[in-house]
């Protein structure tokens, strides 16, 4: 590396730190207690994405000796009361906003209503400290005593290696956490799973992408429950508007690359993550087959 790009790169992680400071200062909360409470030391976090279904039919096995994290929408679909997950996650503002646009207010509706009224086993609900400002979701929950809601920060931490693990450590902040599936890996290393697999995290989505003659940008985001009905739709901001084909593409990219932040600090906690999702576009972390654990036992 030459002395410039040395310093360019100083200087820029400088920066990084000051923002990641004032941010964490201004917004995250120093009473964040993540519970280390768990059946298992390995973990399956179950993404949303269209090929969820075929694994879990083709290796039922593959779940056994595994505590269960779902995501975002999973609860509104048959298979949460089947495998009763004992951890929920969700990371998607457009689900605890009101000021949003109407579609994502109803979708999100029926989503607590459906974990209101489908949860009869000891669930722990992770959603970010921001939602406590909104109370529509949690009129919705709340009458339930299996569900203990649980907050932490999602604030991105960027800059110098010791000083985001400091965060990380911490639990004051992530790597970018631009779709459910970091905050997931980083709550699993925060509970102290020491081997965390993934199933349905396609991750799919650059050939899913179109652009019309209007200049709107379109992504159809498939999930296993809706892989055959669901099209193209703009991506919205925080449960607003659309997004053009850069702020799509970067919102994608900075995804991509926190995956690799999360590797490095997991290697770091000694802490192996898997991706046992065929066809995953997440190329961060070792490859795994469900059959090979399932034999391996």
């Amino acid at each position: 590396m030459s002395f410039i790009l040395f310093i360019q790169n100083f200087i820029k992680a400088s920066f990084q730190v000051v923002e990641s400071c004032a941010k964490i200062l201004l917004l995250s909360k120093f009473s964040n207690k993540i519970s280390p409470e768990r059946k298992s030391k390995k973990v399956l976090i179950l993404g949303n994405g269209p090929s969820l279904t075929n694994d879990l039919q083709s290796h039922p096995n593959f779940l056994t000796g595994k505590d269960l994290i779902c995501v975002n929408h999973f609860p509104s679909t048959g298979l949460y009361t089947e495998l009763k997950p004992s951890i929920y996650i969700t990371a998607a503002p457009d689900l605890w906003l009101d000021d949003i646009d109407e579609r994502f207010v109803i979708q999100s509706k029926i989503l607590f209503d459906n974990i209101a009224n489908k949860t009869t086993w000891p669930l722990e609900f992770y959603i970010p400290f921001e939602a406590r400002k909104h109370k529509r979701w949690l009129n919705q929950i709340s009458h339930n005593t299996h569900i203990q809601i649980r907050y932490y920060n999602n604030i991105p931490v960027e800059g110098w290696s010791w000083f985001k693990y400091l965060c990380f450590n911490n639990k004051l902040g992530m790597p970018r956490p631009h779709n459910v599936m970091i905050p997931s890996l980083m709550i699993s290393i925060w509970k102290g799973y020491n081997k965390i697999y993934l199933l349905g995290a396609d991750h799919s989505w650059l050939s899913e992408i179109s652009v019309t003659d209007s200049n709107e940008v379109l992504i159809n985001q498939k999930h296993f429950y809706d892989s055959q009905s669901s099209s193209g739709q703009p991506l919205d901001k925080r449960g607003k508007g659309k997004r053009n084909l850069s702020e799509l593409l970067h919102k994608f990219t900075t995804a991509f690359a926190s995956y690799f932040e999360i590797r490095a600090y997991a290697e770091r906690k000694k802490v192996t993550v898997l991706n046992a999702t065929k066809g995953s576009f997440i190329d961060a972390f070792d490859r795994i087959k469900p059959e090979q654990e399932e034999y391996e036992g």
